[in-house]
C-alpha cells in the first residue's frame, strides 16, 4: 500500500513486477482493483503500477477538490515519487481523459498511450452527435447484474463476474457521479497538435453501449498515426469482459514500440 501525495491529496496505488514501468489508469465504474485480471500478467514482464484517482476508492477526496483537470497532476505526482521518467499508460474509459491530458501537457512522460474505449476530451460535431444518438437510443438495463460498462449479454454469459464489475464500483463511495458525468462530457480537445508523435493504440468493441466504435474511430482519426482496434464479444469494458485478448492486444502494441 503506497500514497503518492499532490497537495493535500493522497493518491493510492500499488506495485507489481520489476522492469521497464507500465501504469493503468481505470475508467469511472472502477479504481486500482478492476484491473485484477491485467496485474498478474502484465507484471511478469513490466514494473506495472494500478491507481485510484482522486476521489475513487483509496484516494480520498473533498468534493471541492474533486475535477478531472487534476488527474494528470496526480498521475505526474506518482510517476515523480516513483522516480518514473516516462511510461506506457494503459488508461480504460474516464482514465483516457487522464492519459491524454498527460501526453499533451507533459509528452516526455508518456512513452506510449492505450486509450482503451475512451475518446480521452477529443470532441467535435461528429463525435457529439454520436454521443446524443447514444444516450438517446439507449434502452433499459433489464437486471440487477447489468451494466452500460458491460455488454448487455455479459451477465448471462457470466453472472459472477458481471456481480463483481457492480461490486467494484460500489467501494467508489466519495465519488459524485454527476459531477463527475458533467465534467466528463466538456469537450476538452478540438484539435490534435500535428506534431503529436507518442505512440498511440485505441481499443473499442462491437457491444460498447458508452463510447461506440464509431465514436472510437472517430477520435482515433483526429490523433496523428494512432490505430485502432475493434475486440468481438465486447461491451465498454473489454479489459474485464475479455481479458485474454484484451491483454494479448496491449502486449502486440507495446512489444511492437
Amino acid at each position: 500500500m503506497s500514497y503518492a501525495k499532490n497537495g493535500s491529496i493522497d493518491i493510492y496505488y500499488e506495485t507489481y513486477g520489476e522492469g521497464e514501468p507500465l501504469i493503468f489508469a481505470h475508467g469511472a465504474g472502477g479504481n486500482a482493483a478492476c484491473w485484477w485480471q491485467q496485474i498478474p500478467c502484465f507484471s511478469e514482464h513490466f514494473r506495472t503500477i494500478a491507481f485510484d484517482h482522486r476521489g475513487f476508492a483509496r484516494s480520498h477526496c473533498s468534493k471541492e477538490a474533486f475535477d478531472v483537470k487534476y488527474f494528470a497532476d496526480d498521475l505526474r505526482a506518482l510517476m515523480d515519487k516513483e522516480r518514473i521518467e516516462s511510461a506506457p499508460l494503459v488508461c480504460q474509459s474516464m482514465g483516457g481523459w487522464t492519459g491524454l491530458s498527460m501526453a499533451l501537457t507533459s509528452p516526455e512522460r508518456v512513452r506510449a498511450l492505450v486509450m482503451s474505449h475512451t475518446p480521452g476530451g477529443i470532441s467535435s460535431a461528429k463525435i457529439k452527435s454520436i454521443r446524443e444518438k447514444v444516450i438517446r437510443e439507449r434502452k433499459p438495463l433489464t437486471s440487477s447484474f447489468a451494466h452500460w460498462a458491460l455488454a448487455r449479454d455479459f451477465p448471462e454469459k457470466n453472472i459472477a463476474a458481471a456481480n463483481l464489475y457492480n461490486q467494484l464500483g460500489f467501494f467508489n463511495t466519495e465519488l459524485d457521479l454527476p459531477v463527475l458525468r458533467e465534467q466528463l462530457l466538456e469537450p476538452r480537445v478540438l484539435e490534435m497538435p500535428e506534431d503529436f508523435t507518442i505512440p498511440t493504440l485505441f481499443i473499442t468493441a462491437n457491444q460498447d453501449q458508452v463510447f461506440p466504435v464509431e465514436l472510437i474511430k472517430c477520435a482515433a482519426a483526429m490523433v496523428p498515426s494512432a490505430t485502432a482496434k475493434v475486440l468481438v464479444d465486447a461491451g465498454h469494458s473489454s479489459y474485464f469482459e475479455v481479458p485474454d485478448l484484451f491483454n494479448q492486444t496491449v502486449f502486440e502494441f507495446l512489444n511492437g514500440l
